[in-house]
């Protein structure tokens, strides 16, 4: 439904009223599903981009994680990342996903790394959402924090632009409704 913004509390939970009921939006949970479902996306449509860093990350693997940084190059590279071999176990990262949803390059890249298999077997697709949901809430405004009006009028209405703005992607509700009847039975306006 439309709804329209009319207040925060606790820097925590949104206000709306819309469609003859009030609704209270966990901005948290909110902005999290908002940035799930864009990055997943992107994905989906093969549509990463990359971002260059200057000066190139270097990093050092252990065997196992070099040999699955081999098994999984397409994966890696499907997702935005530029990865050379830069001389003994290190290797030199030119390029990353331009949004990284408030993770560090190094630290995405070591999470994905950890949840791949030397055989290259899993679906990167399933390894990738399942990275987002902790990237997505990592990067997402947190509780206690001050909203403008504008700002959560853009957040509600992108929530209800999604398939199913109900539930972040670890399952907590985001958007709670009473309506208009549940409201007067209890203030016992009716019975």
């Amino acid at each position: 439904p439309e709804l329209e913004y009319f207040g925060q509390m606790h820097g925590t939970y949104l206000f709306a009223q819309g469609n003859g009921g009030l609704y209270i939006i966990d901005q948290h949970a909110a902005h999290e599903k908002v940035y799930y479902e864009r990055f997943v996306k992107l994905f989906q449509s093969q549509n990463i981009q990359s971002q260059y860093v200057s000066p190139p990350l270097i990093v050092s693997l252990s065997l196992e994680e070099e040999n699955l940084l081999k098994a999984n190059k397409k994966y890696f590279r499907d997702f935005g990342f530029e990865i050379e071999p830069f001389g003994g176990r290190e290797y030199s990262i030119s390029a990353v996903p331009s949004s990284l949803l408030g993770m560090t390059e190094e630290e995405l890249f070591l999470e994905m790394l950890d949840h791949l298999t030397a055989d290259g077997s899993k679906d990167a697709f399933e390894l990738f959402t399942a990275r987002l949901a902790t990237m997505a809430c990592k990067a997402a405004v947190k509780g206690n924090h001050s909203m403008s009006p504008q700002e959560a009028d853009k957040l509600i209405d992108e929530l209800l632009t999604l398939e199913n703005p109900y539930n972040c992607p670890h399952g907590r509700p985001t958007i709670i409704a009473m309506s208009k009847t549940e409201i007067e039975k209890k203030f016992k306006r009716i019975v």
